[in-house]
């Protein structure tokens, strides 16, 4: 069977002491102590293949730095990417338990550090200590959950200006840093990949770029984005919400979708909810 795995450097250690993004629940964190005993350290450099949809993984996988990009690839050619991994996500956990090829590929987007745990030796602990397989059905349940929001999200009929910026907040939120000048972060996925994330082309978030930043709501230099006006952000995330509470305030609102022009259709309410105070 093909090793879909590129040039990681493993290095056997006794036990890892590190805090996890994610392992916040008790669960989380009883399922990452019964690990110790028999996980190693492995590191990848940024574009490896930790394992590809439709390949066996030789384990799971325990992000603990770095991100890794979670795809899957469509009919016609096209790719879907489910999302980014951040630390403390287990990466290959369904796979292993069902016995069946990985429902999508894991690729490094940066360089990245994990725990890993081959599966003969994760399959024979769960022999020897069947109370973990509690903890194993409920990070299993925790994904599920995850992966039915993802569908949700990449499925629905919400304008792709609505996906962008609630996309944007997201990733300003976990990976931010407040300046001077704004919320500053780098951007993890080139626009053809946001594209693949949302489900629109290249242009299309290339435009939906510019046009936020013509409405001075963030500015971007490359990889490099600035959030400038938050709240504008998360106006175009959610118009609905925005228009409501602001006409509850007794404000005059008008939306202005990305190039500018006025647009009231609510199904079209794809940019900054602009507020006048009224005469």
């Amino acid at each position: 069977m093909k090793d879909s795995r590129k040039a990681g450097v493993p290095s056997k250690q006794k036990r890892c002491s590190y805090e996890l993004g994610k392992s916040s629940s008790r669960s989380f964190n009883q399922f990452f102590r019964a690990l110790d005993p028999i996980k190693a350290v492995v590191n990848f450099p940024k574009h490896s293949t930790l394992f590809e949809e439709g390949l066996f993984p030789d384990g799971i996988y325990i992000l603990v730095q770095g991100k890794v990009k979670l795809s899957v690839d469509l009919k016609g050619g096209r790719t879907l990417i489910l999302g980014i991994a951040q630390p403390g996500d287990v990466l290959g956990l369904s796979a292993i338990m069902s016995g069946k090829p990985a429902e999508f590929t894991a690729e490094t987007l940066t360089p990245a550090q994990f725990s890993h745990v081959e599966r003969k030796e994760f399959l024979r602990l769960l022999e020897e200590h069947c109370e973990l397989c509690v903890l194993v059905v409920e990070v299993l349940s925790h994904q599920l959950r995850e992966a039915v929001e993802m569908i949700h999200y990449s499925s629905g009929s919400q304008p792709a200006a609505e996906k962008l910026a609630a996309l944007l907040l997201s990733w300003m939120t976990a990976d931010g840093e407040v300046t001077g000048q704004g919320v500053e972060l780098k951007l993890p996925l080139t626009q053809e990949e946001i594209g693949q994330m949302i489900g629109v082309s290249r242009e299309t978030v290339s435009r939906l770029l510019a046009g936020l930043e013509k409405d001075e709501i963030l500015s971007l230099d490359g990889s490099l984005l600035r959030v400038l006006k938050k709240e504008a952000l998360e106006a175009v995330a959610k118009p609905e919400d925005a228009l409501a509470q602001r006409a509850k305030a007794g404000q005059k609102v008008e939306v202005l979708v990305p190039d500018g022009t006025r647009n009231t259709s609510a199904g079209q309410r794809q940019a900054e909810a602009v507020i006048k105070a009224p005469k």
